[in-house]
């Protein structure tokens, strides 16, 4: 995200009407237009008028194709890996004294997640461990 004050020129297909869209452009002391929060949207012929992000956000969400909708939503991809086994255990009390209860055992290991925004892919491994009797 820009941070600073910036300028983008845009022009218009018939050449005529060039407009300028600025952002952060009252600097750091006003928070309401920080963070690119508020656009300033200058003419060719000095007119001027502001529009919030999030609503310029949202027409450009609702005229986008379904690829172009995809690019605009955060995403986030989980590969998970199973480890099965079987586990048995001697039964003391409850059960016939002596008797072996064996049942399947199904363990999600750490996720490999990816947060994909776009085409830009951020990968993160979790760090926990899980540890497994032999």
């Amino acid at each position: 995200m820009i941070t600073g004050h910036e300028k983008f020129r845009l022009t218009d297909l018939g050449k005529k009407n060039d407009f300028t869209i600025e952002v952060n452009y009252k600097g750091d002391e006003d928070a309401e237009t920080n963070e690119c929060k508020i656009l300033k949207i200058t003419f060719s012929d000095g007119k001027e008028c502001y529009i919030e992000k999030e609503k310029l956000n949202s027409v450009l969400f609702a005229i986008g194709t379904a690829a172009e909708q995809r690019q605009m939503i955060p995403q986030v991809i989980r590969r998970s890996r199973w480890y099965e086994t079987v586990i048995s255990v001697k039964a003391k009390k409850d059960i016939r004294k002596g008797e072996d209860i064996t049942f399947p055992l199904k363990i999600t290991l750490p996720t490999e997640e990816e947060a994909v925004i776009a085409e830009i892919k951020r990968e993160q491994r979790n760090k926990s461990t899980i540890l497994i009797p032999k």
